[in-house]
């Protein structure tokens, strides 16, 4: 009985009612939006890292790993053939490519900037890295010129360096003697990555060879394992994980073998506080719902103490009168969690399949340089993911937060004496 009179008590002032469910489903609403925003984000900023930094997976020689941050080229690895067909043979590999970094000084012009050098294989770089997509101006490789390179942009507007131009770049070969080259720069690059823009050249092996004497030497295999649309961050996490543990066990300890996970693990723990921080937003957003869920039960307690002094009187106890409203404070939460859910589904929808274009919302910024070019790791379109787990909670949230945002008016109205309600008729 108390909850039919509960749902007849609820749609009797339907205007106040739509109110407060709408704002509590806009509240709900919000938080699917931004929990799918910021999960969205968390997981291009790893992609970036991923198609332009070191992939999924990068291994190293042991002895290379030791003194990687020198970039030595006597410490290569020495068993590429075998390794890339241990690697292919693995479940969720989509590529493997061949890199080699080295350190140098970039002449132009009488101006000078040391920088780092990315030597790559054109036809296996483009399967695991975007730098192919990320070209400015000009293009990528040409594979029958050599002495071609390609130029970070903020490096090349700093140097004013543009597309046809011949630089010259000095460097220590493999066998730590110093050799200078010219190369004609055929496109310049421009990444979410600022040390990419800022310092970094990419040439192939085969211009690499005179510069360096190289002779095919490889100090990094970089690994692009699978990462469909839809799966989470911590899904794909221990996908890679697994591969580097087969890897390691197939390859032995002469290898190093990094994850994205171990290799960005400063930048994943960062990107978690971010996400605590979000979700105090968010919980400040639904706490907005709960004002107006409680305005509106204290609202219909003071339009209804005359009726609570007649319920009262035909026999309804103090604890009776507080479930009551607790039945409505739960019935408008049912209901605005259920609105809150289709609105949230319809905004992801939007958002997962269709995206947000910053840059095409922005454009660019009051500096006159795009969001890239200021070093944002997140440009383009985001896009969102869909969480169940946040639709789940939102529901159950709703009808929480609004049977608690009920108590207090609920003990007010079992408070209530019969003859001071009665004094209202």
């Amino acid at each position: 009985m108390l909850l039919k009179i509960a749902i007849r008590n609820v749609f009797r002032h339907k205007r106040r009612t739509f109110f407060t469910v709408f704002t509590m489903a806009v509240g709900l609403m919000f938080f699917i939006f931004f929990d799918s925003m910021f999960v969205g984000i968390d997981r291009m900023l790893i992609e970036e890292l991923i198609k332009f930094q070191d992939s999924s997976i990068v291994i190293y020689s042991k002895e290379y790993d030791e003194n990687k941050k020198a970039y030595p080229l006597n410490k290569p690895i020495k068993d590429v053939d075998t390794i890339l067909k241990v690697a292919s043979s693995i479940k969720n590999v989509e590529g493997i490519t061949p890199r080699t970094q080295f350190l140098a000084e970039l002449i132009y012009l009488g101006k000078s900037q040391y920088i780092i050098g990315t030597i790559v294989n054109p036809q296996t770089d483009t399967k695991v890295f975007d730098f192919h997509n990320s070209v400015k101006e000009g293009r990528f490789f040409d594979n029958n010129k050599e002495n071609e390179i390609l130029i970070g942009s903020v490096l090349a507007k700093k140097l004013g360096v543009t597309v046809g131009d011949t630089i010259t770049l000095s460097a220590q070969t493999k066998y730590e003697t110093y050799n200078a080259v010219d190369f004609v720069v055929c496109g310049i690059l421009e990444t979410v990555v600022p040390t990419i823009n800022e310092s970094t050249v990419v040439l192939t092996f085969n211009s690499a060879e005179e510069l360096l004497d190289l002779e095919c030497t490889v100090t990094s295999l970089h690994i692009k394992i699978s990462w469909p649309k839809g799966e989470s961050i911590p899904s794909y996490t221990r996908k890679v994980t697994e591969v580097v543990k087969e890897l390691q066990k197939k390859l032995g300890e002469e290898y190093k073998i990094y994850s994205f996970k171990e290799l960005y693990n400063e930048f994943i723990i960062l990107m978690k506080q971010k996400r605590i921080s979000s979700s105090i937003i968010i919980f400040f957003i639904l706490l907005i719902s709960a004002v107006g869920i409680v305005n509106t039960i204290l609202m219909a307690v003071y339009e209804r103490i005359k009726e609570i002094g007649v319920l009262m009187a035909m026999g309804l106890k103090p604890k009776e009168i507080r479930r009551l409203f607790l039945f409505e404070g739960g019935f408008i939460g049912v209901i605005g969690g259920l609105f809150g859910i289709l609105l949230g589904f319809l905004v992801n929808l939007w958002l997962v399949y269709l995206g947000w274009n910053l840059e095409k919302m922005y454009g660019e910024t009051a500096t006159g340089l795009k969001p890239s070019q200021l070093g944002m790791p997140v440009w383009g379109t985001i896009y969102g993911e869909w969480n169940i787990y946040a639709f789940i909670f939102c529901f159950c949230f709703g009808i929480l937060i609004a049977i608690f945002s009920s108590y207090f008016p609920a003990r007010y109205a079992s408070k209530l004496q019969i003859t001071n309600c009665l004094r209202h008729v």
